[in-house]
């Protein structure tokens, strides 16, 4: 096995505290001085270990305020992790979201596999309406492992302050850092098409998205179904 870097060792050690919950939302790091020598390295082992965090969006740095875990604000939602506009449109809209259900059930073969869970654990079914400036644009499919969030309840999901991906990370210290996406053609269906005003052989555009915390590990398992008759997907790479 190779072995670690001393700026990898560090990022290990910073993700480790994140993760323990050492560093909370609103609260900034320790100073470079002060984290270098708890640490035992160099200014520069440190900088370089926490612009890899960055870099990869889990810490961000604030000018003349210091470096703090990364929030999801709703800046952050409809720019890191919303990708659906208008294709008529160069302006992002902050969308609506309404619940259409919630339920509790045991996890399909493929919800185990994306959630990292055996099959037949219990978990939270979620079905959401994503609106546009009035049109349900998006249907999305959630699934979430019931020990992740035991407590949650319909009345919380549906009175959150904010994103889903919010209310993860304040209330239940799951925070999202990165997804990973895999994008398919297909056809809309009975009920798809009833929620998205389209005839059911509607072509439609189908996301299935992992999200995962920040030692990679999955938090959320979400198909979602979009009407492409005025929207799009959308993504920006930034390097």
């Amino acid at each position: 096995m190779k072995s670690l870097t001393a700026y990898q060792e560090v990022k290990q050690k910073i993700t480790a505290d994140l993760v323990r919950g050492r560093y909370l939302m609103g609260q900034a790091l320790p100073a470079e001085k002060d984290l270098a020598k708890e640490l035992d390295v160099s200014i520069g082992t440190l900088r370089k270990a926490v612009d890899e965090l960055v870099s990869e969006g889990i810490v961000v740095r604030r000018q003349g305020r210091g470096t703090y875990l990364a929030e999801h604000d709703a800046k952050r939602l409809l720019y890191y992790f919303f990708h659906v506009v208008r294709w008529d449109a160069d302006k992002k809209n902050y969308p609506r979201v309404e619940t259409a259900s919630f339920e509790s059930g045991q996890a399909s073969k493929e919800e185990s596999l994306k959630l990292a869970i055996k099959e037949g654990a219990p978990i939270w079914r979620i079905v959401t309406r994503l609106y546009l400036e009035d049109e349900c644009v998006m249907i999305d499919h959630i699934a979430l492992d019931k020990k992740r969030f035991k407590k949650l309840t319909r009345s919380e999901f549906d009175k959150r302050k904010g994103s889903i991906y919010q209310l993860y990370q304040m209330h239940y210290g799951q925070s999202v850092v990165k997804t990973n996406e895999r994008l398919r053609a297909g056809l809309a269906g009975r009920q798809m098409s009833t929620w998205l005003k389209l005839k059911p052989e509607s072509p439609v555009l189908h996301i299935r998205r992992v999200a995962l915390d920040i030692q990679d590990e999955p938090i959320e398992w979400r198909i979602s179904t979009l009407n492409t008759s005025h929207h799009e997907y959308f993504n920006e790479l930034i390097t």
